[in-house]
């Protein structure tokens, strides 16, 4: 028999080959990704393109990881100039440490970590406050994300303190469907983030380009985001922007949440206020600034689960007042080509009143979820 160090090692390696990097020369522009700069900072790449290398998906490893980490968090300009104060926040402190692929932070040094250390590759997105590239780490091999956020934009829009709890709270999440947050330093002009990099890119952009799903996707789309979901609540965290924007595609129909900007760790249960989310995906109890909880999570997840299987969120109007008057009714419009049983998971989900509304156990044991689970 393979002992079980082997065993870890053999785990471990397929993990890594997963997102290593072929250097070789490819031919197929579809395939490749060119080398870019960032901030005036040279790659000695001479033009060099990367493509993936593919190893079957083996199964999570999980370890214990009890260490500090070095947290960049912004603040406010000095007289002189902005700075980033450097915050210690212990796994074991304020958000409950979980297993993390504490071997693949280790390739990290979170001390020397600089930009040269990566070669950039094309960008992979655009936000409000920064932009996210396709990187490789040169020491390493690995390939990652790289999302880099300027330090005058996080200060202007007055967005420290959500910028260091996203950080905070992805860095000690470690669920097969969350992105994983591998590093983080900064330089003079900017914060990076060096994530988990995710082949297939955004949902939204399939479902724009590809249209509703059938149920055998779509259900598994659901279990996972469902499965994620729960483990967050179980740690006590509320997500509070699920949308297919949000959510990343990897291989073999993985599925991964991602962008945890507007999360709270929540852990004493107490009703929020705040106004977060995209307009399409708020909940009744948020529109009118009424106390919520996690189940503003769950009422996304059957807007979600709507949009997968009609292509078009249930409550969407021309202006924003058309459509909160639709959510705070929970006004849903079925197309005759959605199955029954989905319909019934959506409507047990987009209840108004959050208490009933289906729990995500309930999800996951649906009909419509145990029906198309065997050809997944």
């Amino acid at each position: 028999m393979m002992d079980s160090n082997r065993r870890q090692s053999l785990k471990q390696r397929n993990l890594l080959l997963s997102m290593r990097l072929n250097n070789n020369n490819n031919n197929n522009n579809n395939n490749t990704t060119k080398v870019k700069n960032i901030s005036g900072v040279k790659n000695n790449s001479n033009g060099k393109v990367w493509r993936l290398s593919y190893s079957p998906r083996g199964k999570n490893n999980h370890h214990s990881h009890g260490t500090s980490s070095k947290i960049p968090s912004p603040v406010r300009n000095s007289a002189n100039a902005t700075t980033i104060a450097t915050t210690t926040v212990a796994t074991t402190g304020s958000i409950p440490a979980s297993s993390t692929s504490s071997q693949i932070k280790g390739r990290f040094p979170m001390v020397d970590l600089k930009l040269n250390d990566f070669e950039i590759g094309r960008k992979l997105g655009k936000g409000k406050f920064g932009k996210v590239y396709c990187v490789r780490h040169k020491p390493s091999g690995l390939i990652c994300a790289l999302k880099v956020m300027n330090k005058m934009e996080i200060v202007n829009f007055n967005v420290q303190k959500q910028f260091k709890r996203e950080i905070d709270i992805q860095y000690h999440l470690n669920h097969k469907n969350l992105t994983k947050l591998y590093a983080f330093f900064h330089d003079s002009k900017n914060v990076y983030l060096v994530m988990e990099y995710l082949i297939g890119g955004e949902l939204y952009k399939l479902l724009k380009k590809n249209g509703p799903m059938n149920d055998i996707t779509a259900s598994n789309y659901v279990y996972q985001m469902t499965d994620a979901l729960n483990y967050m609540h179980k740690r006590k965290i509320i997500h509070r922007d699920l949308k297919p924007e949000n959510i990343l595609i990897g291989f073999n129909n993985q599925i991964k949440l991602t962008d945890f900007g507007w999360s709270i760790y929540n852990p004493n249960n107490q009703k929020r206020k705040t106004l977060c989310g995209t307009i399409d995906y708020l909940s009744p109890e948020l529109i009118s600034s009424r106390e919520y909880d996690e189940n503003v999570d769950v009422w996304a997840l059957g807007i979600l689960t709507y949009e997968l299987v009609v292509g078009a969120p249930p409550f969407e109007e021309d202006t924003k007042e058309q459509t909160y008057k639709r959510i705070a009714k929970s006004d849903l419009k079925f197309p005759p080509n959605v199955s029954s049983e989905a319909r019934d998971l959506i409507t047990n989900l987009l209840k108004v009143v959050p208490s009933e509304r289906f729990n995500l156990q309930q999800v996951m044991n649906h009909p419509w979820i145990e029906k198309n689970k065997p050809f997944w």
